[in-house]
């Protein structure tokens, strides 16, 4: 690097060495680290200068915490920059808005950030150097365009981009890992000090001189400046210097300096007052101020330590006057700058009230923007400075609906609470109607807990009321009556609530009503006698949702669609479904909308085999819902992914997060799909413990959404635990339902004729029982192969298979080996294998070509049968009178000669077997 400045010459050996990487076309990623005044910005400027003589374009922006900095204020003044301009870029690229209306912010945000990679990678044709000073004051949207950017650049050595930050220790969280270029320049030693020296006087400095700098300004770079410009050197702070010079200027340049102070880290020359040219040039003859290169029209601080100084060293009334001033002078469209001055300026009742109204102001100008976490960082400061209870409950309100724009569904909970604090005490009905309803439809958790405590007090307040506002409380109800398993109540709510609604559609919130009251007629109706209904309340939601242009509507009806279709095996109709909830994700954003659609087409890659595809879509659905803060994200992620593993006999290697699980732990549905997955994993005891809970729930499961994972799931279990009682009530419940599927978008598990198999056949006695297994085997077989879901169809077979060597009629033997067959030819194929092993043990016990309980001695069928029922070996051991030694042969010895691997499988394999053949 030419001209390194004194004492940093690893500093530009590094980042010379990164330039040339960027300019060969390797990308690569700088972080420069260290207190204020360390130096950062001299390194900077230095290879920002050598950059310019190479002929390589460079594009610089800072970050500032002034209150009125918008959302990506770094980037913003970088892509507006004459050096971005020249190579094809525009600050309009980065504009969240320019999405159109309707959309998400998040996804707006997000879909902005990739655009700028995009738009920076594109220019960087030859080399380019993207720098950002100060990002530990940027705020969060900057600093995800930061890290986007240094993924993009870091991970593939490409784009040719050097991409270089500066920050003050300690760094913002995630920085170091993104750019993995560390820096972190340090004091100045005496060579250093000896150089500078040199350098402002021209000659050779005494040593007691060098002395003297170093011992006063302990090598910090900044005090060195000060005190190089000094008359004399003094042992004072930088502070105290930098007011030295400024009492030496003019009086008309002292004010200048004051008012730029308050203004900002850089200040429009206009708002520098009627100083004259004579001021400003004396302040930038000082070193107090410096110009924008990038702008004309603005001028900036040297170092925020001088600022600082500046602004410090002002009387408070004078601060005050200023920021006043300030906040009179710039135009409303400046709307977060005039909120920062108020605020500022907020010491009596009439200016907190002006600053209020200021910062509500900013608020709506950011959610203009699609800035909603600025949106609700200006509605946190009017809190601060409103002192009326009702207006702050009115401030909280806007806050949550931001919150909830910004995918933050449990902060703005939180927020909906308090204002139902202030809405019971006030009597204020509108305020609690419209926090009960802030957040709708996120997951069962939050409907069926935070959200029930708000509509109970709500609904007190609006007891007898006839009107929008009170149909969408009543829709709320519903919901959680729903999932609370009361279907008579959920009914009545959800009926009353959308009648009250149609009366008032017309009215300014009429249609919202409409919306949450269809939303929670669709929940009501979740059972499977219910499926007809659902179908017309979707297609009405998606009408509804295109006339009036309402996304979510939209995201709605196209994710019922999609569900019900799966139901009913309609898979044109799904894929139809995915597609059109993709384009709603694609043009509208959101994480809602992205992460329903991911888990469709995960379920979707899951009936049809792709196990690779089912698996990345799972990943992708789970970072999405983690981003969205919905609680039901992760447990519905490990609930699919062990639908996988149970298919591909992995469960081993499936290890379900801890507190995912304790978030689902009191709900029916997580009790039976995490029980047979702990079942086949060989956690018995914690499967029969799940069974346990679940067991009051399944003498009539709840005609909802989730009758199907609890039915089917539910039959599995009574029948590895030998539940009679309930395999009877459960197969009555399944019998009428045989012609839907169980699938979803939270996993493919097939017909509900393959689960009604199973339990008929654990239950025949009879040939008429036998012929009732056998046919609804049938059934399922048709259901699979009609859809072409392959794992379905090899799990189906081997259901046939089984029930066709339990009948044993005549031709049922040949019959059920040529299903096995093409069910170990299918499994085999997509890796399924307990299917594989299932069918193939069958299959040799049908042909007597290989083991079976033929196969195992008297004493270890006697073990076998013991072992089963579930008694430790000591308790075996006792009742057949041998040793608990001998009983581990018996048991090792009949797991080699079946093919199978743990006690779970075995007491499967012994519970599936009658008189020597397996059914």
């Amino acid at each position: 690097m030419e001209d390194v400045p004194p004492g940093r010459e690893h500093e530009a050996a590094v980042l010379t060495g990164a330039l040339d990487e960027a300019c060969a076309g390797r990308g690569t990623a700088v972080l420069v680290a260290g207190e204020a005044g360390i130096g950062k910005s001299t390194v900077l400027a230095a290879l920002l200068d050598t950059a310019e003589r190479r002929g390589v374009p460079a594009l610089l922006g800072r970050a500032s915490d002034d209150l009125g900095a918008p959302a990506f204020w770094p980037w913003l003044r970088l892509l507006g920059s004459p050096a971005a301009r020249d190579r094809g870029l525009d600050p309009g690229v980065l504009d969240p808005a320019a999405t159109g209306p309707g959309v998400s912010d998040a996804q707006a945000r997000f879909r902005a950030v990739a655009d700028t990679v995009d738009a920076l990678a594109a220019a960087a044709d030859g080399g380019l150097v993207v720098a950002v000073e100060d990002v530990h004051a940027a705020d969060e949207a900057s600093l995800a365009l930061l890290r986007h950017l240094a993924g993009e650049v870091v991970a593939t050595r490409g784009p040719p981009v050097l991409l270089v930050a500066t920050t003050r220790e300690p760094a913002p969280a995630g920085l170091e890992a993104a750019l993995p270029v560390v820096l972190r320049p340090g004091r100045l030693g005496r060579a250093a000090v000896r150089e500078l020296l040199r350098r402002r006087d021209d000659d050779e400095p005494a040593e007691d001189d060098v002395d003297t700098l170093l011992r006063v300004s302990a090598g910090h770079p900044l005090h060195l400046r000060e005190l190089l410009v000094a008359p004399e050197v003094h042992a004072e702070a930088v502070a105290p210097l930098v007011r030295r010079r400024v009492t030496g200027l003019s009086p008309a340049a002292r004010d200048l300096v004051a008012t730029a102070a308050v203004a900002g880290d850089d200040v429009a020359r206009d708002l520098l007052g009627d100083h004259g040219p004579d001021a400003l040039a004396a302040a930038l003859g000082a070193g107090l101020l410096v110009e924008d290169a990038q702008d004309a029209g603005r001028v900036r601080w040297s170092h925020a330590l001088v600022r600082a100084a500046c602004r410090d060293g002002l009387p408070a009334a004078r601060r005050l006057a200023e920021h006043r001033r300030l906040a009179d002078a710039l135009p409303s469209t400046q709307a977060g700058e005039v909120a920062g001055h108020r605020l500022a300026a907020a010491d009596s009742p009439a200016a907190r009230a002006a600053a209020a109204d200021a910062c509500r102001s900013a608020a709506d100008a950011a959610t203009a923007r699609r800035a909603p976490d600025d949106a609700a960082a200006w509605y946190r400061r009017a809190l601060d400075v409103t002192d009326d209870p009702v207006a702050r409950a009115e401030v909280r309100l806007a806050l949550a609906r931001t919150l909830v724009r910004a995918d933050r569904t449990t902060d703005a909970l939180a927020e909906a609470a308090t204002v139902l604090d202030v809405a019971e005490h006030a009597g204020r009905a509108d305020l609690a109607a419209a926090a009960a309803v802030v957040v709708r439809g996120v997951g069962q958790t939050l409907v069926a807990g935070r959200i029930e405590g708000l509509v109970q007090r709500a609904a007190t307040l609006l007891a007898g009321e006839d009107s929008a506002r009170r149909a969408r409380v009543l829709a709320q109800e519903a919901m959680i009556a729903a999932v609370r398993g009361h279907p008579d109540e959920a009914g009545d709510s959800s009926a009353r609530a959308l009648a009250m609604a149609d009366r008032h559609e017309h009215e300014p919130e009429g249609v919202d009503a409409v919306l949450h009251a269809l939303h929670a007629r669709y929940e009501v109706c979740g059972g499977p006698g219910g499926i007809e209904d659902r179908l017309a309340v979707g297609r009405r939601t998606i009408a509804l949702g295109a006339a009036t242009q309402r996304p979510e509507a939209l995201i709605w009806g196209h994710v019922w669609r999609i569900e019900d279709a799966f139901e009913l095996g309609a898979l044109e109709v799904v894929d139809a479904g995915i597609e059109a909830l993709g384009a709603v994700a694609d043009q509208l954003g959101g994480t809602l909308a992205r992460w329903h659609e991911l888990r469709a087409r995960a379920a979707r890659a899951h009936l049809a085999g792709r196990y690779a595809d089912a698996f990345a879509l799972a990943g992708r659905f789970r970072e999405v819902g983690r981003r969205g803060q919905d609680p039901t994200a992760e447990p519905l992620y490990e609930g699919f992914t062990s639908l996988l593993h149970r298919d591909l006999g992995s469960l081993a290697t499936w290890h379900p997060d801890e507190e995912a699980f304790a978030r689902m732990r009191h709900a029916p549905v997580f009790w039976a799909t995490a029980g047979v997955a702990f079942l086949d994993r060989g956690d018995r005891d914690v499967a029969r413990t799940l069974y346990d809970e679940l067991r009051p729930h399944l003498w009539e499961v709840p005609p909802t959404g989730r009758w199907r994972p609890i039915a089917c799931c539910g039959s599995e279990l009574a029948v590895a635990f030998d539940d009679t009682e309930v395999a009877r009530a459960l197969l009555a419940q399944l019998r009428p339902h045989t012609a839907l599927r169980g699938d979803s978008s939270t996993g493919s598990v097939g017909p509900v004729a393959r689960f009604a198999t199973r339990v008929a056949r654990h239950l025949a006695r009879s040939p008429e029982e036998h012929d009732e297994a056998v046919r609804l085997a049938e059934q399922a077989v048709t259901s699979d192969r009609r859809l072409g879901a392959a794992p379905g169809l090899a799990q189906s077979d081997l259901e046939l298979g089984r029930a066709l060597a339990a009948r044993g009629a005549a031709g049922d033997r040949e019959r059920a080996r040529q299903v096995l067959d093409e069910a170990r030819t299918v499994a085999r194929r997509l890796g399924l294998r307990p299917t594989l092993e299932g069918a193939s043990a069958l299959l040799a016990d049908l042909t007597g070509l290989g083991a079976g309980a033929a196969s195992l001695t008297a004493r270890e069928r006697e073990t076998v049968a013991l072992v089963a029922t579930g008694l430790p070996n000591r308790e075996v051991a006792e009742r057949l009178v041998i040793s608990e030694r001998t009983v581990e042969t018996h048991v090792r010895n009949a797991l080699a000669k079946l093919g199978l691997h743990n006690r779970t499988q075995l007491a499967s394999w012994a519970a599936g077997t009658r008189d020597g053949v397996r059914t």
